[in-house]
């Protein structure tokens, strides 16, 4: 039996995932497949791999920033903003996951991309947060109060500590499956894998623009 949806794992403060948060679902979309979003930290992860985040190193980060503005130019995505440090994205990520299966939960998560990618936001500011959460019609006292949860900030960790125990060290990291992808240029190698697994070799045209 083929692997039935795709798994997003992303990081807010990461470039390439919100690149990536901009296309998968039109993609997944495309290939009749669900989408499970799934939102970390990679601060714990690069601790644990050893590995520079992009905006301290910079040879690689020079080339990210330009690299990324290609990708946007590429697929008409808005891209206007790169700090000198990324936002602290502890409280969005939260964010999601107090929202996990609800209407609101991928219109906060675009929501929050743009307010840091597209306008320069900082997303540890609780009154964005507040306005992005009473704009998608939720609770903010609520939101703001289960977001401060002792429980749901040890469900963040455990979700960040399965995510490195299943192989992740970046965002945005695919998974079909067990097969695991890492990048947002990963896509077409995710058609091919999903074409393998329902026992077709042929990729549509549309693979070699994806994202």
């Amino acid at each position: 039996m083929s692997p039935a949806l795709v798994e997003f794992y992303f990081e807010f403060a990461s470039p390439y995932s919100y690149l990536s948060s901009e296309v998968i679902e039109a993609f997944c979309a495309r290939l009749g497949l669900p989408l499970v979003w799934r939102p970390i930290l990679l601060g714990p992860i690069l601790r644990r791999t050893g590995a520079r985040p992009l905006f301290v190193d910079g040879i690689r980060g020079d080339y990210a920033r330009r690299d990324c503005q290609r990708w946007a130019r590429l697929h008409g995505i808005a891209f206007r903003h790169w700090g000198t440090a990324p936002t602290n994205a502890l409280k969005a990520a939260r964010g999601a996951l107090y929202l996990r299966g609800r209407p609101s939960e991928v219109p906060f998560i675009h929501a929050c991309f743009r307010a840091h990618f597209v306008e320069g936001r900082d997303l540890f500011e609780d009154a964005l947060l507040a306005g992005i959460v009473a704009g998608l019609g939720e609770d903010v006292p609520a939101f703001q109060a289960g977001i401060a949860d002792p429980a749901l900030k040890r469900r963040l960790a455990e979700e960040v500590d399965a995510a490195y125990a299943r192989g992740v060290f970046g965002a945005p990291t695919f998974f079909f499956g067990e097969e695991m992808l890492w990048g947002n240029d990963r896509l077409p190698l995710l058609e091919r894998l999903v074409s393998e697994a329902r026992g077709t070799q042929e990729v549509p045209a549309a693979a070699a623009g994806a994202l």
